[in-house]
């Protein structure tokens, strides 16, 4: 990856790291993230009405902003899930660090192994194993038990969704560059469309759930700044990703570098959160930036 794309990840990593600590400060749920999904269309869309921008290429992109949009919606479902009932500082590495395996192992699977050499796939195996310490209560007392609890499901399913629009998103930047469209507009408008596919299908969920409505009319009269804070944090973040992606030869170096937001968000979650530190949490932290540091390198 060149200097451009690094501080650009970079930048989205911290900013990524904002808004999930205002979820999971306020009320994980599928409710906030719906709302907070509501906000960047309201901005973005009568922005690019006013910009002119030529909303017919919809024809070309909407199969991948509607799969997109399903993949975020269980991402977020899976994330909501998991706040709830574990602390930031596990959920948020588990639910970041599996993709870094997925994503290349599915590109592998596709036959796409451009620029997928050993260091790389060294230092994603490396991240994914730092990630699996971080669970553990003990250094001395190893246990499977920490994977199969609630938080660490919801995480997985997190990731899942994480894995299926960051493969989809790739290629339909791809097309956007394809057809000449301009790289901050057209992520703009990417962004803006699935967002309002995430909404239409949590949406649909918060409609059969009494629950995720009664959370829904909490946080609109309870969490209205944070969750618009998080809005635009959520929005920053993901259309500096967009942007990255036609600047690399493959997906999975994005994919990987950006969790350097992993070692941020643990310590978001102990410091700003005041969550338990334990000695394999921080260890896993740091094996995770070596298995960080090898894949820029």
């Amino acid at each position: 990856m060149n200097t451009t794309v690094t501080i650009l990840v970079l930048l989205s990593a911290f900013l990524h790291v904002g808004w999930n600590t205002l979820g999971k400060n306020g009320t994980p749920s599928k409710a906030f993230f719906f709302t907070s999904s509501l906000v960047p269309i309201l901005v973005f869309f009568p922005f690019l009405y006013l910009m002119n921008f030529n909303f017919s290429i919809f024809r070309h992109l909407w199969v991948y902003l509607a799969a997109s949009g399903l993949f975020q919606a269980i991402y977020y479902s899976g994330l909501a899930g998991a706040y709830r009932t574990g602390d930031m500082s596990l959920a948020y590495p588990l639910a970041r660090a599996l993709p870094v395996l997925f994503v290349p192992l599915v590109n592998l699977l596709l036959g796409r192994v451009e620029g997928l050499t050993l260091f790389p796939l060294l230092g994603m195996s490396i991240v994914f194993l730092g990630c699996l310490l971080l669970p553990q209560i003990s250094m001395g007392r190893m246990s499977f038990k920490g994977y199969f609890k609630t938080y660490s499901i919801n995480a997985v399913l997190a990731a899942l969704g994480t894995t299926g629009y960051t493969l989809l998103d790739s290629r339909g930047m791809e097309v956007l560059k394809v057809i000449a469209v301009s790289p901050v507009l057209g992520a703009i408008y990417y962004f803006t469309f699935q967002m309002i596919f995430v909404c239409i299908f949590l949406g649909m969920y918060i409609l059969i759930s009494n629950v995720e409505k009664v959370k829904l009319l909490a946080i609109l009269k309870k969490e209205k700044f944070p969750t618009i804070s998080a809005g635009f944090l959520l929005a920053a973040a993901y259309i500096i990703i967009l942007i990255c992606y036609p600047l690399v030869i493959n997906v999975s170096y994005i994919t990987a570098f950006r969790q350097i937001s992993i070692p941020l968000g643990a310590i978001a979650g102990i410091f700003i959160l005041k969550e338990r530190w334990s000695v394999p949490k921080v260890s896993g932290v740091l094996i995770i930036f070596v298995g960080l540091l090898i894949v820029y390198l």
